[in-house]
């Protein structure tokens, strides 16, 4: 009797929680492990693999890893390993247990570099969307330093997905700086007042000023944003105190370093953000940039499948 094989995917889904020091960083592990499939529907064991193909997705200020991503990472077909942490300060990450505590962008970089090194993810596409963007350029730019250290295992990241990275809202630093530096008071508000949906909303109305408005809609997107009030506060005044650290020789560092990839941006975001993406394609020739009609900011959540297609042929 002949025995026709095929294979499945199946897709193995852990969470994990990562201590290091006072802090914890949580973490959703997706593996897509192919089985061998006979006739007769017995399962062999898969096939190890020795250089599977990985990426990691970070996630914007205030939304958990999974709430931001989960969708998408159902639809991406390239990688057998997809790695999505809550950054500090969001979702079940804790930069420590009080959650008062403020953290800065290097700290959160620091404990994502941690992480890669405990899983020995050494080499790995990555994406990142607003906070996680920025975050996303900063880990890029610090792996690069890091090839030229002996004394610590060198990143590799091979290619890089920039989904309207906070900071890189025009092209011109000064009022890119201008613009987060309103996050200041909105962050001073929340630290003082948790609890007032319209600190939340000032938030939406920044970052989003385009968007349909609907009370549901900003209903469910400010609850997701209370769940950790303290810790969004903390993101925010993160990307300001960053902003405030970079000058034009380090904006032009961190673009530097940018290898190929793909920008995204809503159709209906500040202009600004385009001009960021051209400005990376001038010195990434290979760097590309899709505009998705009739979005704003919040274009991971409404187009999920069209974001992960683009993941899909430009990263892999």
């Amino acid at each position: 009797m002949r025995v026709i094989v095929v294979a499945k995917i199946r897709v193995n889904k852990q969470r994990f929680y990562f201590e290091l020091g006072e802090s914890t960083l949580a973490y959703t592990l997706y593996r897509r492990e192919p089985s061998i499939v006979s006739s007769t529907n017995t399962e062999s064991k898969p096939k190890s693999e020795s250089n599977p193909k990985r990426i990691v997705l970070l996630h914007g200020a205030g939304v958990a890893g999974e709430l931001t991503w989960a969708f998408i990472a159902n639809y991406l077909k390239c990688w057998d390993e997809i790695l999505v942490p809550d950054l500090l300060g969001m979702g079940e990450s804790y930069h420590e247990e009080s959650d008062k505590l403020g953290f800065t962008i290097a700290d959160i970089c620091g404990s994502l570099f941690s992480l890669f090194r405990h899983h020995q993810w050494f080499e790995f596409d990555l994406v990142g969307y607003s906070l996680g963007g920025l975050v996303a350029l900063e880990l890029n730019r610090e792996a690069k330093l890091e090839l030229g250290n002996v004394s610590r295992p060198d990143f590799l990241i091979r290619k890089l997905g920039l989904i309207e990275p906070a900071l890189f809202s025009d092209q011109s630093l000064q009022a890119a700086l201008s613009f987060r530096q309103s996050f200041i008071p909105i962050a001073a508000n929340i630290k003082l007042n948790p609890d007032v949906d319209e600190h939340f909303i000032d938030f939406l109305d920044l970052v989003s000023p385009k968007r349909k408005r609907s009370l549901q809609m900003d209903k469910m997107a400010v609850g997701r944003l209370k769940k950790r009030p303290y810790g969004f506060a903390n993101a925010l005044a993160a990307v300001s105190h960053y902003a405030e650290q970079l000058d034009e020789y380090k904006l032009d560092s961190l673009i530097a370093a940018i290898p190929t990839g793909i920008g995204i941006v809503g159709g209906l975001s500040n202009p600004g953000l385009l001009q960021a993406q051209q400005k990376i394609r001038l010195q990434q020739s290979k760097w590309q940039i899709e505009v998705l009609a009739n979005t704003d900011h919040s274009l991971v959540y409404v187009r999920p499948k069209i974001i992960a297609k683009l993941l899909n042929e430009h990263l892999s």
